[in-house]
Parts: C-alpha cells; structure tokens; sequence
C-alpha cells in the first residue's frame, strides 16, 4: 500500500481556545468520512492543552489533495491563519524493509 501520512502538530492561541473546539470537532468528524482517509486521531499535549497533534493517514496524495479542498478542512484552514501560534505539517510515507 502507498497510503501516506500526514503529522500536523498545532498550537491554537489560549485566548481561541473555546472558539476552536467546534472547528476541531467538526474538521475530525468531517474528514473520517472522506472515501481517501484510512485513519484520522486527534490528540491532545498532556503538558499544554493548547497543542494538539493530528495523526492522518491518507491512501494517496489524490486523497490529501480532495481533502484539503472540502469544506471543513477550508474552515479550518481559514480559522487557523489568524488564530494559532504555530502550525507544523510532516507528510511522511511508510518505510517498508
């Protein structure tokens, strides 16, 4: 399988906290329902609540491409311009030995 994975490590500003959780929620949902995603994990830093880490794994860059096309990846693109402190994206293929 070719499938690829994308890492994106986030780090919302405290004071959007609140307002970024429906934006959270609704991108994790949305995209599990994507015909190109295998998997989609959102995690939370235990350390600080405002970094949160995005586990994707798409079965191509087809599928990448279509999903940050949709709606609520654009949403949340969009929120995240003005409204995050740092946004840190590693797309990375499976070693096969």
């Amino acid at each position: 399988m070719n499938h690829l994975n994308i890492i994106a490590t986030i780090t919302v500003k405290p004071e959007y906290y609140a307002a970024f959780q429906p934006i959270l929620k609704k991108l994790v949902e949305e995209s599990r329902k994507e015909a190109g995603c295998i998997h989609y994990e959102l995690n939370q830093s235990i350390s600080n609540p405002n970094v949160y880490v995005v586990i994707e794994t798409w079965a191509s860059q087809a599928a990448i491409d279509s999903h940050n096309a949709t709606p609520h990846f654009v949403e949340f693109a969009t929120f995240a311009k003005d409204h995050v402190d740092g946004l840190d994206i590693c797309v990375a293929k499976p070693v096969n030995f």
